[in-house]
């Protein structure tokens, strides 16, 4: 049986520690593996920074898998921007490219089975992974998950990419985690942080709800709540109420260890 093994990296932490965990202690599956990156185009200069440092610590080249059609063709085409509730933006960028890719790898290489490694840890197992639907998936495709196999955790991997020397990717200094710049899942207050580290990008997505507003009466925005000209009129206000609630968090964190502390005694 011919066997293919790839490591999809998404340019976050958990991918990149998975894939130094497997060079480190699966040696013979790492010297095989591909590492595969499906670009959309779309992502923080942040990433495709990471990305590069990635190949010179591990010394292994990454194949960038990209969509046949760019987001801006797909949004011209259609008129329509991602939203949290029509997201065809994973769709059409990240899973249709993934399985062109993995069809023709296994047609022109003649492989029985790709095993995908998965960087799903042990502390959080609620989530799906990958989901086999189709015929080809369920017949050619095995996923691995070797942090839950080996209980490593979020901790786990923090160590790893400090050991390694490689570290955290720079965008984690003001979000929260990798992805395309426009993503719908953004808060408010995450489209203050973008406009604040990357005005340009912020500027090109205010252009994009353009193009999705054609002179219908409903007007689509990114944000389900707001569009950004409205974050970008309040953007002070916004700020203030996230340091708001982190005060309030803080706050009830230290009640509830106070209560812990009396219950103890």
């Amino acid at each position: 049986m011919i066997e293919h093994h790839i490591l999809s990296l998404s340019g976050g932490k958990d991918s990149t520690a998975l894939a130094f965990y497997i060079k480190d202690n699966m040696s013979e599956i790492f010297d095989r593996m591909e590492l595969v990156f499906y670009d959309t185009g779309c992502d923080l200069e942040e990433t495709y920074d990471y990305l590069n440092k990635i190949e010179v610590f591990l010394d292994k080249k990454i194949t960038y898998v990209k969509p046949q059609d760019s987001f801006d063709k797909i949004l011209l085409k259609t008129r329509m921007i991602p939203t949290v509730f029509k997201r065809w933006c994973t769709l059409e960028l990240k899973i249709k490219p993934s399985n062109e890719f993995l069809k023709k790898k296994v047609e022109d290489e003649k492989i029985d089975r790709i095993k995908i490694y998965v960087g799903i840890r042990a502390d959080e197992q609620y989530r799906k992974g990958v989901q086999l639907k189709s015929a080809f998936e369920k017949k050619y495709i095995n996923p691995v998950y070797p942090f839950i196999d080996n209980g490593i955790t979020k901790q786990d991997v923090e160590d790893i990419l400090i050991k390694s020397g490689i570290n955290y990717p720079d965008y984690y200094k003001w979000r929260k985690r990798n992805g395309c710049f426009f993503c719908p899942y953004q808060s408010p207050y995450d489209w203050v942080l973008l406009y604040e580290n990357h005005p340009k990008l912020f500027y090109k997505a205010m252009e994009y709800e353009k193009i999705g507003d054609v002179g219908k009466k409903r007007v689509f925005s990114f944000n389900p709540n707001l569009t950004l000209k409205e974050i970008l009129k309040n953007k002070d206000r916004i700020k203030e109420q996230e340091v708001n609630k982190k005060r309030k968090k803080k706050n009830i964190q230290k009640l509830f260890n106070l209560f812990i502390k009396e219950v103890q005694i």
